[in-house]
């Protein structure tokens, strides 16, 4: 559900849904929680406070889907932000999922430039899901993914994986790739994109490419 006033997700209730899956992963042995897909900056906090209560370390990430930022407005400056002001920060944050392995990074750039101590995680999906045959397939190759990995390397991410439509064989290249290629200077925009392909919007929302905010006009007499 969305939180309130949009929806009638409480904080108290989110806190309660969270801490109830964490006691039951501690009892069954997990050593680290992992959050992830997140949009909302409230769903974060409650889950941090859960985790709190708990007892337990975690990692934890945002899915920047909607022109560089969540589906709910924030943007990778934004998050960084709110990580390093929690009570109870992860132990790594990132961004995983999204619309491409090119936003991915562009996301990761964003973390970088607010230089937190914290390690940044990468979790791009394995291309584009494209509707073939009655099924659903996500056309990035193994090659493309090993680029990927290389360059979120590079662009500052200590924990890189996939996410959506990554198979085994995507990760054997991105594992390869990490382990032989060496580490380069962290890449520019362009470099991404001649790798990667397109972003999918102009502006991930942060820098001098973010849109103008809209003066709110008064009415008319």
């Amino acid at each position: 559900d969305i939180f309130e006033p949009m929806g009638t997700m409480t904080h108290a209730l989110a806190v309660e849904i969270f801490h109830e899956q964490a006691e039951g992963l501690k009892e069954g042995g997990a050593d680290v929680l992992w959050l992830e897909t997140i949009s909302a900056p409230e769903e974060y906090r409650a889950a941090a406070e859960a985790f709190a209560l708990a007892g337990m370390d975690w990692c934890g990430t945002m899915s920047f889907d909607t022109a560089g930022r969540t589906m709910m407005g924030v943007t990778s400056a934004q998050m960084a932000l709110m990580v390093e002001q929690l009570p109870n920060p992860p132990m790594a944050f990132g961004a995983n999922c999204g619309t491409g392995a090119s936003d991915l990074l562009r996301t990761v750039l964003g973390f970088a430039a607010q230089r937190s101590d914290r390690p940044l995680i990468a979790k791009g999906n394995a291309g584009i899901p494209k509707y073939h045959d009655g099924h659903i397939h996500y056309d990035g190759t193994p090659d493309l993914m090993a680029d990927y990995a290389v360059l979120a390397r590079d662009c500052g991410a200590k924990l890189i994986g996939g996410c959506c439509g990554t198979m085994p064989e995507h990760l054997q290249k991105m594992r390869q790739a990490l382990e032989n290629r060496p580490k380069s200077n962290r890449p520019t925009l362009e470099e991404i994109t001649a790798a990667l392909g397109p972003f999918s919007s102009a502006s991930d929302g942060t820098g001098d490419d973010a849109p103008p905010k809209r003066e709110r006009r008064g009415r008319r007499g």
